[in-house]
């Protein structure tokens, strides 16, 4: 979707930095609601098609992270991306919540509308282009099948990303990934972006850019039938529900 097609709110708590932001983003947004804690938010998306939320973290009345909880329970379907002064989000954690973004204080006008289009584009538009240059870190991983992989829970895919189990020294930053899913007959080659990893529990969390045009459309169909509400899970571990649907 493009950004002047969409209908974003924005949730601030300070009435100028509110102000300021909402301006920003009616030059260029098709339609902007505008609220100042997350129970005013709740009634604008109750009332009206939000497409993305860019929402401050701490409100009174109710925050960033329980506006999402709240969306998350009631089906809710709209993009989320975080604005903070503080670092009391990890990055993994809001993935996990659904978050597509964590942007810090002070916030710029280009750097905002960036997220945005970003977050509003499909994940056909975002993954076709490959990167400039190839990425110096490869991941390469080979699995029965994708349906084995996610049940001995050695990856776990999110709405643009996937949590993976790997040994290998991932460090974040860019990287280029190869899956081979022998019995699926599909090797899945792409570019990513290690946004977290966790070496105590060998796991890593990674944002995709690029999926090859063999497999991008596999790949997207798999997400669609199965809608994970994570950006990127935080672990392989944990149980998913509903389970996921290979076929």
């Amino acid at each position: 979707m493009d950004i002047k097609e969409a209908s974003i709110l924005l949730v601030e708590d300070e009435p100028m930095l509110r102000e300021i932001m909402c301006e920003w983003l009616k030059r260029v947004v098709g339609q902007v609601f505008c609220a100042e804690d997350g129970a005013a938010a709740l009634k604008i998306l109750a009332a009206s098609k939000i497409d993305l939320i860019i929402s401050d973290v701490r409100m009174p009345a109710m925050d960033g992270i329980a506006l999402l909880k709240k969306i998350k329970e009631s089906g809710g379907t709209p993009g989320m991306i975080f604005i903070t002064g503080f670092s009391d989000v990890p990055l993994r954690e809001a993935h996990d919540m659904g978050a597509e973004a964590i942007l810090e204080k002070p916030i710029h006008r280009e750097e905002l509308l960036r997220a945005a289009q970003r977050s509003l584009a499909d994940a056909d538009e975002l993954w076709r282009e490959p990167p400039a240059a190839a990425p110096e870190m490869k991941l390469k991983m080979s699995f029965p099948s994708f349906a084995t992989a996610l049940e001995e829970k050695r990856i776990a895919f999110g709405r643009r990303g996937f949590c993976i189990e790997s040994a290998s020294a991932l460090r974040e930053g860019p990287v280029e990934f190869t899956m081979d899913f022998k019995t699926d007959q599909q090797v899945m080659t792409g570019h990513g972006m290690v946004r977290w990893t966790s070496p105590q529990e060998h796991q890593a969390g990674i944002e995709i850019t690029y999926v090859d045009d063999a497999s991008r459309a596999w790949l997207i169909d798999l997400m669609e039938r199965n809608k994970p509400v994570p950006f990127i899970p935080r672990s392989t571990k944990r149980e998913q529900s509903p389970k996921i649907k290979t076929a």
